[in-house]
């Protein structure tokens, strides 16, 4: 895809860290944006302080575990701009990596609400996109890009993350499916997978917006632990990767039609390694936990 614009893109998961990053940038390139998230205050704060530097933006909130809801955000983004270029499929909850919930470390004490808000937002949003949008790019015969967020968690093993690696791992493993599918239709739709690392979001405490419907019982935090613990997250993730570097990377990726696109911080070594223990039969090493590199 090498002309942006006056097209049009949607991103879910926009009103904060990545996706309200990717948003900016292509409404920088004179794109017409559609901000899609759950959180509706903070959306239309977003969309508000987009449209006061004079980038033509809109908002709809939308809860993409939900296939009828991605299906009204289409509806809504056709009728508005008459069609869609770019579908960022970014939005995404912690999980079992949650700072704002009770953090487990073993896969066989996470509830069966754990499993199913994280596949929910993190897979069955990428899902509901791609069955949503793509036939509608495919029918426009127009060049388009579809993004879909995993994570370098997609990438890796270990004893950490193992909710939210597993849905990373299925993003990743569709959207390479999605990428072969596309080229033997012969479309001028692309896809890529963006596989990040530590990047300085708060999305470890995407437990402000658990449906109440998915939250464990017993587990609600005194106000003296929240606070703890969004100031242990803070501590953490502010030394990540700036949302605005990794969206230029994406922009550069859409643009050279990349399918892999891995942020600076990732550690290839151990990817490599994954691999090779797969290839060879040897058993992996213990891993030690990844910490944000020093910017």
């Amino acid at each position: 895809m090498r002309e942006f614009d006056g097209r049009v893109a949607v991103v879910t998961g926009a009103a904060s860290g990545m996706g309200r990053a990717f948003s900016e940038r292509f409404a920088r390139e004179g794109m017409k944006v559609v901000l899609a998230d759950i959180e509706e205050g903070a959306l239309d704060a977003t969309v508000a302080q987009l449209r006061a530097e004079e980038l033509e933006v809109t908002g709809v909130r939308t809860d993409v575990s939900s296939l009828e809801a991605v299906e009204e955000l289409a509806r809504a983004t056709v009728d508005q701009y008459g069609g869609v270029h770019i579908v960022c499929n970014n939005a995404g909850v912690a999980g079992d990596l949650d700072f704002l919930g009770n953090r487990r470390e073993r896969i066989w004490e996470h509830t069966t609400r754990d499993w199913e808000w994280t596949f929910g937002v993190n897979f069955w949003g990428v899902v509901h996109g791609i069955r949503t949008f793509v036939p509608i790019m495919l029918e426009q015969d127009e060049p388009g890009h579809v993004v879909n967020t995993a994570s370098m968690a997609g990438l890796l093993s270990g004893a950490t993350a193992d909710i939210y690696g597993a849905t990373k791992h299925a993003v990743v493993r569709i959207t390479e499916a999605l990428y072969f599918q596309l080229q033997q239709e012969q479309s001028k739709v692309g896809a890529s997978v963006l596989c990040p690392g530590i990047i300085n979001t708060r999305i470890f405490a995407s437990g402000r917006n658990r449906p109440d419907e998915l939250a464990n019982p017993g587990q609600q935090l005194s106000d003296d632990e929240r606070t703890e613990r969004i100031a242990e997250g803070d501590a953490f993730f502010e030394r990540g990767l700036a949302p605005s570097e990794v969206a230029e990377q994406l922009f550069e990726a859409i643009r050279d039609e990349q399918l892999y696109v891995l942020t600076r911080d990732v550690p290839l070594d151990r990817i490599s390694a994954r691999t090779e223990n797969i290839v060879t039969g040897r058993n992996p090493e213990p891993l030690q936990p990844l910490i944000p590199p020093a910017n």
